[in-house]
């Protein structure tokens, strides 16, 4: 894992799996924008590699419009392949670590035939708050909680 650059948004942008193509297109932005907006937006934006430097991923937090944290992440078939592993080993650590800077929660969506997501973000701990539908695809809303930071401020 390393600092994002834009070089890995134009690399990622036409080798994400089709179900993140699909969540891009959702929103209104095609997967190259949805990439370099992080850069924009983000407070903090990672990419995975493999072994030789190749981007497999990217992911994030940032706060949108409104000041609601969010949190996202897009891959490409190569990525689970290659880092599941490392994603099964290190994720809890980097979601908690990313959840402390935007306080301690981040929300977003997820599709809900994004299988793998959806059974990644359960074993991350996610709640799954409803589910809705967006131009026509099914999403669920979830949240991802960092309990230490939380109950440090409210408890």
């Amino acid at each position: 894992m390393i600092d994002a650059h834009p070089d890995h948004a134009d690399y990622l942008a036409d080798k994400l799996r089709e179900i993140d193509v699909i969540e891009c297109m959702a929103f209104g932005t095609k997967p190259k924008e949805a990439l370099l907006s992080a850069f924009e937006y983000d407070t903090a934006t990672m990419t995975v590699v493999d072994k030789n430097n190749k981007p497999l991923a990217m992911f994030g937090v940032g706060e949108n419009g409104d000041k609601t944290p969010y949190v996202w992440m897009l891959g490409t078939k190569e990525f689970p392949k290659v880092a599941r592993r490392d994603l099964v080993k290190h994720s809890k650590t980097w979601i908690n670590e990313l959840l402390k800077i935007t306080g301690g929660a981040a929300v977003n969506f997820v599709h809900c035939y994004n299988r793998p997501a959806v059974r990644w973000l359960e074993w991350l701990g996610a709640n799954f708050t409803h589910k809705l539908t967006i131009k026509g695809e099914p999403f669920y809303k979830f949240i991802l909680i960092n309990h230490e930071v939380i109950d440090q401020y409210y408890v």
